[in-house]
């Protein structure tokens, strides 16, 4: 296993793990695999700076440091699938009643729902990576959500039950290291492979703005750089990143 038993940094309170993170790694090396765990996090961020919503005590809201010196900088998009495979396999486990996806890049849905989400930064070191702070928001035993996030949803709300945060985060825990160790050997094209098979509306057309066209699109794959690939209905093919592309409900 890549990492020994985990470094936790515990805080009642703090504005995102993230940044908290980043300020300690300015002042000391941490060993890999360490957390900054937050009962509440008042300034949470998703992509973009959006605010992630968290009931304080209720949900896991953490980051975790890396240094994946072996991955190219052009394969940075990797540990984004890495993580949202982890979080998907810890659901998987859980037995919940609609299918746990991945809504490009690093959405975790439950169904049509959002029951997670994450923020990664990659601090490039030449050629490779030489940093990485991964931020994880999974709702778990929050019960009601406000107007601003009317597609969230906890655990609890999918199952009518309450959730250990410790043992969900230890499990993540675990089940990043191993998908961790998957890349270590270099089975790149499994992790692909998996993320792929995970991806809300692959092949089903739907609605999207397209470089601020509204129009009907599949997506069809996943192309380099973690570039999202979609087929309009009249042929045309996109490549888009994400600020290029928006999911219309």
């Amino acid at each position: 296993m890549t990492f020994a038993p985990a470094h936790i940094i515990r805080l009642d309170e703090v504005l995102s793990t993230n940044d908290y993170l980043e300020e300690v790694l300015t002042q000391r090396q941490l060993p890999e695999g360490s957390l900054v765990v937050a009962q509440n996090q008042t300034r949470g961020k998703g992509q973009e700076n959006n605010h992630w919503e968290s009931e304080a005590g209720q949900n896991l809201t953490f980051s975790m440091v890396l240094y994946p010196d072996f991955i190219p900088a052009e394969e940075q998009f990797m540990l984004t699938q890495i993580a949202s495979i982890s979080i998907c396999h810890v659901l998987d486990s859980l037995q919940l009643p609609e299918p746990v996806m991945i809504k490009w890049p690093n959405d975790i849905y439950l169904g049509n729902r959002k029951v997670a989400g994450m923020l990664i930064k990659n601090n490039i070191s030449g050629n490779t990576i030489g940093q990485t702070i991964c931020g994880i928001g999974l709702n778990v035993n929050q019960a009601v959500f406000s107007d601003q996030a009317p597609i969230a949803v906890s655990l609890a709300m999918a199952t009518g039950k309450k959730y250990n945060l410790e043992e969900l985060l230890s499990m993540w825990h675990l089940e990043f290291s191993y998908t961790y160790d998957t890349i270590k050997k270099g089975k790149y094209a499994a992790i692909n492979r998996t993320y792929l098979s995970r991806l809300y509306l692959l092949n089903i057309p739907s609605r999207f703005i397209i470089h601020g066209e509204k129009l009907y699109a599949t997506i069809t794959g996943i192309g380099k750089y973690g570039m999202l690939e979609l087929t309009a209905v009249d042929g045309r093919k996109f490549i888009c990143g994400l600020k290029e592309v928006v999911f219309e409900r």
